[in-house]
């Protein structure tokens, strides 16, 4: 089971990998384009195709971190609000978790919320408490949130990792630049501009994990 310790270093893998291979092609262009024996054409011939190897490479790897913050992603949350494997083999844990989704989902009153989440309590009916927690999370009832984590400690320990999982598709842009390929800044012949002189920034680095989980908001 992946924790999100080893996530971390596992996309910092990814990450750097990434880095290393757009430093691979600028040393491959620097050795191509000043090769005497070669001609303008022949450049290009044998730049295309290596440009084509990397984007996908770079590609793959930003698919690869994908696919790993979201399945971190939907084992917390079904270890946080759903059912246990054990459980969910359980038609009557199955159902009870329906009708806690479904009274949950009209709740739109903390008020509400609270008579809810506090018979819930009465009865020992985890299932119905999860789910008022769920959308007292949405809603910014803390008095649920606090009062449910305070009784489950390993739940604030789940939602503090999700909170930093964040980190990794809050800031989609930034991200995206970590697999940005190179330019393929082809050779031009002689007399025709290269407006292709964009060079690849160096890729950043993936924050610290005691940045990450130093900066854990509004859980702690």
């Amino acid at each position: 089971m992946m924790s999100i310790e080893a996530l971390h270093t596992e996309v910092e893998r990814y990450r750097t990998e990434a880095g290393e291979l757009a430093e691979e092609y600028s040393r491959a262009h620097a050795e191509i384009s000043g090769d005497p024996g070669l001609t303008t054409e022949g450049k290009r011939e044998r730049l295309a195709p290596l440009h084509a190897q990397v984007t996908e490479q770079m590609s793959a790897l930003r698919a690869r971190e994908k696919t790993a913050v979201k399945a971190e992603k939907e084992k917390l949350e079904r270890r946080v609000f759903g059912l246990s494997v054990s459980a969910s083999s359980d038609p009557a844990k199955v159902v009870s978790f329906r009708d806690a989704q479904a009274r949950v989902r009209e709740l739109e009153d903390s008020d509400d919320a609270e008579q809810l989440y506090q018979s819930a309590l009465r009865s020992g009916d985890n299932i119905l408490a999860t789910a008022v927690l769920e959308k007292a999370l949405v809603r910014g009832w803390s008095s649920i949130k606090e009062d449910f984590l305070s009784r489950n400690t390993t739940t604030r320990d789940d939602l503090d990792d999700l909170t930093a999982l964040a980190r990794y598709s809050d800031n989609g842009l930034a991200i995206t630049a970590q697999y940005m390929p190179p330019s393929l800044n082809l050779p031009f012949a002689a007399g025709f501009p290269n407006t292709q002189m964009h060079k690849h920034a160096a890729p950043k680095s993936v924050p610290s994990l005691g940045d990450v989980m130093a900066q854990r908001l509004g859980l702690a």
